[in-house]
């Protein structure tokens, strides 16, 4: 809370919970938020895992198979290290099918 001091009253400050964060891949620039990997696959089947998998809405998919519904690319083109590097930013931990 802060005091603003032309209206005489006590403000809220908003906090961004769900932040931008500015990545490129393959030569594009995307901006996403957390938000974005959620709505990207309530509707999306999981892949088969083969070895580097995340949850998302409760389901667990393979990490190239998040990112592709998120960016619009094919799976084909986003190596592993890209998507693991991606999503940790996000705040997504990336687990290992031994």
């Amino acid at each position: 809370m802060w005091y603003d001091v032309v209206s005489g009253r006590m403000r809220a400050r908003r906090l961004n919970l769900d932040p931008t964060i500015t990545f490129t891949l393959r030569g594009k620039t995307f901006e996403k938020r957390k938000g974005d990997f959620i709505q990207a696959t309530k509707e999306l089947e999981p892949g088969r895992v083969k070895k580097y998998s995340t949850v998302v809405n409760g389901k667990r998919y393979p990490i190239r198979q998040v990112l592709a519904a998120v960016t619009k690319l094919p799976a084909i083109a986003i190596t592993s290290q890209d998507a693991y590097r991606v999503l940790e930013r996000f705040g997504l931990t990336v687990d290992t099918e031994e």
